[in-house]
Formats: C-alpha cells, structure tokens, sequence
C-alpha cells in the first residue's frame, strides 16, 4: 500500500470520527448508549478508545516501574497475571464476544431484541458456571503450575509471591466472562460507545491501586493487583445504561439443546482454545525468558509488547472489530462479493498504516522510552533492553494486524476452527525455534520468533480466506 493511499485512509478515519461527533450533538445525552455506528464510524471509534486506553495504560506503566521497576515483585506480578488471563480468554474476553457476535446478529434478524437476549442469558449461564470452576481448580492448582510451567526460573520466595497475586486476580474471572458477554450484545447492534468508554476507563482502579502502594509502602505489589478487580466491576457499572435501554436483564437459562446457544459454543470452543494458544505463548515466553540467565527480560518483555500493543489494537482489533458485524450480516445473506470488498478494505486500512507504524516504534522507541519510563528504579540499562525488545516485536507488526483482521473474518464465516489450527502451527514454531536457541541468542529472540511465526500465520490465513471468498 503506497504511502498516500495510507494517508488517505487515515483522513477517511478521521471524517468518520468527525461525521460522528456531529450525530451526537444532535443526539440527546440520554439516547448515547444506543447509537447505532457504520462499519468507518465504528473504526474510529475503537481506535480513539484504544488510544485513551494507551494513555491510561501509559500512565499506569510509568507509574509502576517508578515504584516497582523490575524488581522480584515487579516479575511476580507480571508472572502472575498469565493464568487469569489464560482462563478470561478459553471463557470470555475476545474470545466470547467474537463468538457471540455473528449468532446474535443472526438471532437480531430472526426474532428481534428479545431473541438476542434470550441467546446471551443461555450462554452466560453455561459460561459463568465453566468460569467458576475453572477459577477455583486454578486457585488450587496454582502452587505447582507457577513452580512447573509458569516460572521455574524464578526464586522460591518470588514464587510464592506469584502464587497469592495470582490467587486474588482469579477474582476477576467471572466478572470478566460477564462483561464479555454484554459487550458482546451491544456489539452485534454496533452500539459501541459504551464499549469503547469501558476500554478507556480500564485502568482507573489499578492507576489507584499504585498511588496507594506509593502513599503507604506496606501495601506493595497488592495495590495494583486489587486494583484489577475493581477495574473490572468499574467496566460493568459503565455498561449498565446501554443494558437497561435494549431491556436486557440477566436471567439464569438452561437450555442445552437450544440451537442458537449450540451455535455460540461450537464457535467459542475452538476460539477460546485458539484464544487459549496464543496466552500458552505468553507462557512459553514467560517461562523460557527466565531461562535466558537475564532475570530483568521478563520486564522488559512487558514494557516493549505495552507498546507496540497500542498499533495492534488500534489497527487490527479495532479494524477488525468494526467490521465483523458487517461481514457477519454480508456472510449471512451470502454477498461473497460484499465480503471480499469488505475485507479487502478493512486489510489495506490496517496493514498500511501498521507498516509506517511499526518504522515509527524502531525510529523513535528508545526516545519514547526515555521520556516514558526512565525515572525512579527503571533505569537507563532498563531502557536498552527494553528498546531492544520493543524494535524486534515492531518487525512482525503489519503480521500482527492482519491476522487479527483474517481472523474476524473466518469468525464471520462461523469458522473458528481455521485459526486454531494457525495459531497451534505459529505456537509450535515458535516452541521449536526458542528451545535450543534462547540460551545462546538472549531474550531478544523471544520477539523475534513472535515476529516470524506471525508473518507465516498471516500467510496461510490470507490464502485460506482469499480461496473461500473467490
């Protein structure tokens, strides 16, 4: 994609965001909630939420390495959270609203509002019985995972360190699946605002959880990780007035046969476990970084992938986020044409723009990193390698993007088993190349491998699509 043709789509990005904010001031404040936005419109949106959400999640980290740097508590808190969220993601999170989106839109067209959220309360049903024992099995079980597979690198002490945050943020587990679940029927009627205001406001409460452990010492790495949990009711509280205003009340269903509810789980298995795949990479990361022989990687993997997360999202999720409605709905009349224009779109916007990005992050990255995080225990060797990690994931950056756009593409097609297999091809790569490698090259070539594995999985995901929509 040439370079005008890049800026063109980010001015159509912008008009967009700008044809919106003339709807809202025409709409009154009360009647927000249930905007219904187009596929550009919604890509706006989404990008400015993951934005606002950087820069609260910048603020976060600059705080957090001020106070922690990469201290043992510092990489037992990091430890810690691949568990949580190994389980939101097999359960909820992306993985639930993805799957639930394309059956919802279709239940819309069937039966209207009330057919829509019969379909939710079915699913939360099943999902937040699955995530309630899932949670208390991982609390159990989380002495050994984290002294196995989590960090066996790690010291006794900031192993059992690991073990009580990850115990508290298993807290989070069921708050997230309903979160997921909301989001997700607000979603499939393109009523995104008060999605994207959640996103925004995510790290509130962890921001607060930080400056307590500042103001009071003894408090330490459990402010952040409480601040998690309050994060996530904040995210519910402020997705309540778009519930009450589609009438939904969240009522215990159970109805195993249900066609509609059968539908959402043979997506969401596959997803969740494709979902699943890609956490069981942060874990391979986790795990083999603690075996580099450089105990400060662990942290500066976090650092670098806080920043180059922010392109991903605000290119490929939201991208891909805004059209799935739209390709679900041209899926299911069956406009393969519609589709493959749709995609072809969404594909050039993101990878374009991901690709100046990504020379962007390698140019001004260790400056950006400076003014960002150089204070208090994070300190100047900090920042090379974590300029280091940064530069190496930037190279899979247009890879990252474009399979998350391909991805919500297949989902629309209600194949969420075509990822899975990518996603455990890309694992096993990366599996095979850092086993033998890691102690000779460094941590660097954890991103490094992460960049490669992406490119091959974006590959084989573009030919797949490209041969079903011909």
């Amino acid at each position: 994609m040439s370079l005008p043709d890049t800026i063109s789509l980010a001015r159509q990005r912008l008009q967009s965001l700008g044809a919106l904010l003339a709807r809202l001031r025409r709409t009154p404040l009360r009647g927000w909630p249930l905007i219904e936005l187009g596929v550009p419109e919604a890509a706006a949106v989404y990008m400015l939420a993951f934005l606002g959400s950087a820069a609260f999640g910048v603020v976060r980290q600059i705080l957090f390495n001020a106070q922690f740097g990469l201290s043992d508590a510092a990489g037992a808190y990091y430890a810690a959270f691949r568990l949580p969220d190994t389980i939101n993601t097999l359960v909820s999170g992306g993985a639930l609203t993805n799957a639930l989106v394309p059956v919802l839109v279709a239940a819309y067209a069937r039966g209207g509002d009330a057919a829509a959220r019969r379909v939710l309360n079915l699913a939360l049903t099943v999902l937040l019985g699955v995530a309630g024992a899932l949670g208390l099995a991982a609390a159990l079980a989380a002495p050994a995972f984290v002294r196995v597979l989590l960090a066996p690198g790690l010291d006794p002490a900031t192993q059992a360190l690991t073990v009580s945050l990850t115990r508290i943020m298993l807290l989070e587990v069921m708050l997230v699946v309903a979160e997921s679940g909301l989001v997700a029927l607000l979603v499939s009627r393109n009523q995104l605002l008060l999605p994207a205001l959640a996103a925004v406001l995510h790290n509130i409460a962890m921001i607060g959880g930080i400056v307590a452990a500042m103001i009071f010492p003894q408090v330490g790495i459990y402010g952040p990780t409480v601040g998690a949990i309050l994060d996530a009711l904040i995210k519910l509280a402020l997705l309540a007035p778009g519930l009450r205003g589609r009438g939904y009340r969240l009522r215990l269903l159970w109805a195993p046969g249900d066609r509609d509810l059968r539908t959402a789980l043979r997506l969401l298995v596959p997803n969740a476990i494709s979902s699943g795949v890609n956490y069981s990479g942060v874990i391979v990361d986790t795990a083999l970084s603690t075996l580099s022989g450089q105990a400060a990687a662990l942290g500066a993997i976090q650092n670098a992938y806080l920043l180059v997360g922010l392109p991903i999202r605000m290119l490929g999720v939201a991208i891909g986020q805004a059209a799935l409605p739209r390709l679900s709905a041209l899926s299911l009349a069956g406009d393969m044409a519609g589709m493959r224009r749709a995609l072809r779109r969404a594909l050039l916007a993101a990878c374009g723009m991901a690709a100046l990005a990504a020379l962007a992050l390698i140019a001004l990255g260790r400056p950006m990193i400076r003014m960002l995080f150089e204070r208090g225990a994070f300190d100047v060797a900090a920042g090379d390698l974590t300029y280091l990690m940064l530069a190496a994931y930037s190279l899979g950056l247009p890879a990252y993007v474009a399979t998350e756009v391909l991805t919500r593409a297949m989902i629309s097609r209600l194949d969420t088993r075509t990822p899975l297999i990518t996603n455990l091809l890309q694992l096993g790569l990366r599996v095979a190349l850092l086993l033998p490698l890691i102690g000779l090259v460094g941590p660097v070539l954890v991103p490094l491998v992460f960049a490669a594995s992406s490119a091959v999985e974006a590959v084989i995901l573009y030919i797949i699509m490209r041969r079903r929509l011909a």
